[in-house]
């Protein structure tokens, strides 16, 4: 689903793109405060209260809420740098976010300077295909390169999380704050919009005055009234977006986009900026962690490398990881914290023995195209008119298809019947672990069509949220900059792939119910029997990007958890993790809006703690 790969953006390109605006701080007239202020030196060991490893969505965050306080020192050490500056407008304009998630294992499909170029072991439950894994190696992580799809999860997931850890304070009603903490929220503008839709949503459910924009597209999808055509035939009711601990039914989606220039935004463009007006913060761009330094089991700093400098930036207070779902775990094991057994393999002397990296988790997708008789994103693609005047209206006017990554429409479910009823009882068992209110699984559509395409084309990803299956992260060596082994063994459980061959017969109904397509599928084509939907599923699924529980959240006790419920990690002194890797568990829908939750969360737990 790469976007304009062979067109030429350079009228987008003049007019959007610019410097960071953090990177404009110079005043005219009385206190200035240099720009380069905000940076480490490269070589130069010093010392920090709170030393963060990752600068992504869940590390800026927390960088910015600690340095509100003008006591606290904090460093963020980063591999990458600006994504403005080192993926063109990409990592910007919602609509050509599918270039950032090129799945093809191609080396040509990877931007370099802001993905960690990770190509997945083969995948057994995907007919042994590997996969490019997008991860943001870039200042705001993955926030800066998704859908921005934002989407909390249900009050029932959050009561069960709260009952793993021990610790009721990541029950629904005690984590809602943190949710609406980060958020500064816009209604729908349906004026700009150009069309008379009704689009409700909670406000109770939102915050305002925060640093992330959390608004919606100024551009409403064409075969948006076909979706809710097909949703309300297959009996889906209305919900007034996915934020309130609901998400049974179909509804609009809300995205962290700043509504008045349409530009996608990030815990870069969120947060950092916030934390560069601070005089005791600083940013080490392009700069790889190498290992967490200790004496005996606490963490006192991090051994780091730029450009072939090795130096050291000792942490007075703690070691703060939070690089990330793949990067934490390793992290964690390269400096002594993990499986005795795989420490062993790499001659790694072991501080603390846990199952680092042994518990992940992911949703699988599947991906079916049609052509579509409504207009869509996909002529971006090949039309050069239409990307015309769609880079016209996003320069003049912030309006059309450029603003939108593809689509406007979600919609849950547990599966219904008859096709529950086909499922066997194995399956069942597993499924009624899951709370009342979680869906298993999740529609999400988008005018998405084949590279250079000339017409309209939908694409209907139907994704699996019950997920039984565990995923690992392992090591390739003891050096922090070789990627890690990753394993997720998507769609390998037989409960899952017993979801999935209901899920393709539940599909046909909702497509011929919307009325938008024209022909045949053109992936896989008609599918027979259960064994043939089934080797169709396995050859057009794939991992999403949504992975959880590498370091898991739990007690103590659990073998299985790596930190408790403030993040610490068990048997050390100084270290905490505090990104996606430690939700203990797979939760429904997107997982940006949850990570910036722990983020924030976590923050005010460190903050207590001093």
């Amino acid at each position: 689903m790469a976007f304009c790969r062979y067109l030429t953006w350079s009228s987008i390109l003049s007019a959007v793109l610019a410097a960071p605006p953090l990177l404009n701080q110079a005043q005219a007239g009385g206190t200035q405060r240099p720009v380069g202020t905000s940076f480490g030196v490269p070589g130069s060991s010093s010392k920090f209260d709170y030393v963060i490893i990752g600068g992504g969505t869940a590390g800026l965050t927390v960088a910015e809420r600690l340095s509100e306080d003008p006591t606290i020192s904090v460093a963020v050490i980063e591999a990458g740098g600006f994504y403005e500056l080192d993926n063109g407008n990409v990592s910007q304009i919602p609509a050509f976010y599918a270039k950032n998630f090129d799945q093809t294992a191609a080396p040509e499909t990877i931007q370099p300077l802001i993905d960690w170029e990770y190509i997945i072991e083969p995948q057994v439950g995907l007919a042994n295909r590997r996969f490019h894994y997008s991860q943001g190696k870039t200042l705001g992580g993955s926030s800066g390169r998704n859908s921005n799809i934002f989407t909390r999860g249900t009050k029932g997931y959050y009561q069960r999380w709260a009952d793993v850890v021990g610790d009721p304070s990541w029950a629904w009603d005690n984590i809602l704050p943190y949710f609406k903490k980060s958020v500064d929220f816009t209604p729908p503008d349906m004026a700009r919009m150009g069309v008379d839709a009704n689009i409700s949503y909670d406000p109770a459910a939102y915050g305002a005055g925060g640093p992330l924009h959390v608004a919606y597209s100024n551009y409403y999808q064409p075969m948006n009234p076909g979706l809710i055509k097909g949703f309300e035939a297959l009996n889906f009711s209305y919900q007034p977006g996915f934020s309130s601990g609901r998400m049974d039914g179909y509804g609009y989606l809300a995205v962290t986009i700043d509504p008045k220039t349409q530009i996608k935004d990030s815990s870069e463009t969120a947060f950092l900026s916030g934390a560069f007006n601070a005089t005791n913060f600083r940013v080490y761009k392009n700069t790889i962690a190498q290992k967490i330094l200790f004496q005996g089991t606490t963490a006192t700093g991090v051994q780091v490398e730029t450009a072939g400098l090795s130096y050291t930036l000792e942490a007075a207070k703690e070691v703060i990881v939070a690089a990330g779902v793949t990067r934490s775990p390793q992290m964690l094991m390269v400096s002594g914290v993990g499986p005795k057994e795989i420490l062993a393999q790499h001659n790694i002397p072991v501080i603390v023995d846990r199952q680092v990296g042994q518990n992940w988790q992911d949703h699988c997708a599947f991906e079916f195209q049609y052509k579509m008789n409504v207009e869509g994103n996909a002529a971006l693609e090949g039309d050069k008119q239409f990307l015309y005047q769609a880079t016209e209206d996003f320069l003049q006017t912030q309006t059309g298809p450029l603003t939108n990554w593809g689509g406007d429409i979600l919609g849950f479910e547990k599966l219904p019947s008859p096709y529950r009823e086909a499922l066997n009882q194995s399956a069942l068992t597993e499924l009624a672990e899951l709370p009342d209110d979680q869906p298993e699984v999740e529609w999400l559509i988008a005018s998405h069509g084949p590279q250079m395409a000339t017409s309209s084309y939908v694409t209907f990803t139907p994704a699996i949220l019950a997920v039984t299956s565990k995923g690992t992260i392992g090591l390739s060596s003891a050096n922090a900059a070789d990627n890690p082994i990753i394993d997720p063994k998507t769609f390998s459980s037989p409960t899952e792939q017993a979801l999935g061959i209901q899920i393709y017969k539940r599909l046909q109904e909702f497509v011929n119910a919307t009325g938008l397509t024209t022909g045949p599928e053109l992936k896989i084509g008609p599918r027979g029997s259960d064994a043939d939907i089934l080797a169709g599923m396995k050859q057009t699924g794939l991992p999403w990007y949504h992975g959880v529980a590498s370091c898991p959240m739990g007690k103590e006790s659990d073998p299985n958890a790596v930190v408790d419920g403030k993040g610490r990690v068990f048997g050390t002194k100084g270290l905490r993790v505090v990104d996606a890797s430690v939700i203990p568990l797979l939760a429904p829908g997107h997982s940006m809006a949850p990570v910036y939750m722990v983020a924030e969360k976590l923050a005010d737990a460190i903050k207590k703690d001093l």
